[in-house]
This record gives C-alpha cells, structure tokens and sequence, in this order.
C-alpha cells in the first residue's frame, strides 16, 4: 500500500533517472559506474559496467555523458558495447572514445573510428565499426527522456584491417553478415576474409 500511495504522489523522473533506470533494465541489474572524463570536464562522461550482459560470460557498457553534446548535423546519442569476458577495458574505451569525440563526432552507423592501440590486452583489434545495437532491440534503443531522445548506437570492434577495407568502400553489410552477434563479441575472433 505504501509504495501505491508514493507512486500517486511521486515527481515525474529527472531525465538522468530515465535512462539510468533504462540501462539498468537493459543490463538485466545495476551497473557500476566508472567516471572517464577529464579532471576540469563538465558534464562529466561515465561509463556505466553491466557483467553477465547481454549472455553470461560477456560485458557491456554504456556512455552516460554523451548525448549532452550534439555536434552539428548530429543526434543525442550514447554508445554501448558488449564483449565476451570480463575485462574493463572493452566499456572504458567506448567512454574514452565517446569523451574524446563528444563534439566533433555525430557517431553515425557505418562511421569507423580508429582508436590507434589494441582496445585490450586480450585482442589484437585497435578500431570500432558504428552500428545499430545487434542484441538490443529497435524500440530500446530509442530513450525518450521528456526533454529530448536519446538513441543508442553499438561500437562494433574491428581489426585496422577491416576499417581499412571499409573506408576505402567495404560493404558494412557484407561485414556485420559475416560477424553475427556472437562472433562480433569475441576478442580473439579471426580478421574478416572478406577485407584480404
């Protein structure tokens, strides 16, 4: 009866609260939040840490942070990611991306960005493909927070190779057709032959 009547008297959600509490839903539990902005930054980017999401034995982050800022031409976005394993460094790198390119990147599906390094210890892979989310589904990845709407997009990890076929005019199509779900979330998965 009590959580009846504060819901009736209840203030609608903060903007923040909606898409926490939707990430939430789409991690399956509550995150931990790791702060990758800058000492000085405002507003501040965060990653929130899902384990055991979107399968057991995977990871997935989400930017929060992101889609405060819009580049020209851009949207409100925020970026997920999601790896077989448990390494941190899969989620930090798609908040250093987001962080890095906060205002001169639209993070428009098909982009590539290269992030220069080895993304983890466990894989040789240094660049991100920008697609739509392959395990959250079309209307999740749509938030609407009362002030504006947040779209999620997916930061897809791929070797320099393969974003080197891509921007020279690689099929995206062709690519994601040869890495389904699963295969895209392994870190030791094998250079798409299709890029040779």
């Amino acid at each position: 009866m009590r959580r009846f009547l504060q819901g009736l008297f209840s203030r609608p959600k903060e903007p923040a609260d909606i898409l926490l509490n939707h990430l939430d839903k789409l991690g399956g539990s509550e995150a931990r939040y790791v702060d990758v902005s800058d000492e000085q930054a405002q507003p501040r980017m965060n990653v929130a840490i899902y384990q055991g999401c979107p399968t057991v034995g995977a990871i997935t982050g989400f930017t929060i942070g992101l889609s405060h800022f819009h580049p020209p031409g851009g949207a409100h976005r925020e970026l997920t990611i999601s790896m077989r394993g448990s390494d941190d460094a899969w989620a930090l790198a798609c908040g250093c991306v987001a962080f890095q390119l906060r205002e001169s990147s639209p993070f428009e599906c098909g982009h590539t960005v290269d992030f220069k390094e080895r993304i983890a210890k466990s894989s040789e892979m240094s660049a991100f493909l920008i697609v739509h989310p392959r395990h959250i589904h079309a209307k999740d990845a749509l938030v609407d927070l009362g002030v504006r709407r947040v779209e999620i997009v997916e930061l897809l990890p791929i070797y320099q190779k393969e974003m080197a076929w891509l921007r020279a005019g690689g099929n995206v199509k062709t690519l994601l057709e040869a890495l389904p779900t699963a295969v895209g979330m392994d870190p030791r998965r094998t250079v798409f032959g299709g890029c040779a």
